[in-house]
């Protein structure tokens, strides 16, 4: 009998995450001297900031086990600085953290029984999780023309089509700004986006993973227009430049409140607390 047989059905056939596939080969090429294009993981050429890097230091230290949603004080300070720049209240006990935001996106599918929206292009491990997890996920294609962009009227025939029809429930994923151009939503687009998931009841995953990293003006967050159905998701692995850190963040309404509980549960049967 093949070895696969003893393997779970879900994860036969997987493969290694092409960002740290890609990030391995630039290595070994980079290693025999030859020049490398990285096209891979988004990992920032520019050190850590001294501050971060310093409050790190000060507390090398720390070894007790932490609470499951991690340290008190770094959770007020991620709903502090959401609550300041996204013009969204989150408060501290409304944050989870995570190791690396990954991590988070997973246990999130993993908790949640229905299906999954995802606007294509998308980041490589949106879909290679939910077919871990066994999640039906629903791509929206998108167009070069729309600056690859999902449209407030697609959703809204997505909706019309599959929601009405069912009494399932849905998570969609909306990841802005993109890596690597750049290329983000305008407030119009985010407001009328938003309408449509409140209308819908869909729980948007904001992950804002590059929003500190907008290239033009101020990053919003989706959630200033649908707060009590907005997940927003960060961490320090984009603009601190600190990927290799794990260290990830989902700040919730207090509507969302389940979920992150049960997002909380699963944490401490597996990575214990951050």
């Amino acid at each position: 009998m093949s070895p696969l047989a003893y393997l779970n059905p879900k994860v036969r056939g997987l493969k290694e995450s092409p960002t740290l596939r890609i990030n391995q080969l630039c290595k070994e090429i980079a290693a025999e001297g030859k020049p490398v294009y990285k096209l891979g993981l988004g990992q920032s050429p520019f050190p850590i900031p001294d501050v971060v890097v310093n409050a790190l230091e000060l507390n090398a230290a720390q070894k007790d086990y932490l609470h499951v949603q991690g340290l008190p004080e770094l959770r007020e300070a991620v709903a502090k600085f959401h609550t300041q720049h996204q013009e969204v209240e989150i408060v501290p006990e409304n944050v989870l953290i995570g190791p690396g935001s990954k991590e988070l996106l997973f246990l999130l599918q993993m908790v949640f029984k229905d299906e999954v929206i995802v606007p294509s292009p998308s980041w490589v491990s949106y879909l290679p999780q939910a077919k871990i997890i066994g999640n039906t996920i629903h791509v929206l294609h998108t167009k070069v023309t729309d600056h690859w962009r999902l449209l407030p009227q697609q959703l809204e025939d997505f909706c019309q089509q599959n929601i009405k029809k069912s009494n399932r429930h849905y998570v969609m994923i909306l990841n802005y700004p993109g890596n690597p151009d750049g290329i983000t939503y305008h407030a119009d687009d985010l407001k009328k986006i938003a309408a449509v998931a409140k209308k819908y009841d869909v729980i948007i995953l904001s992950d804002e993973i590059y929003g500190q990293l907008h290239h033009k003006g101020q990053h919003i967050s989706i959630a200033k227009y649908y707060p009590e159905g907005t997940i927003i998701s960060s961490g320090l692995s984009k603009w601190c430049g600190a990927g290799g850190w794990r260290l990830g963040t989902f700040s919730f309404p207090a509507q969302l409140r389940w979920l992150l509980h049960a997002m909380a549960a699963v944490a401490s049967e597996t990575y214990t607390s951050v």
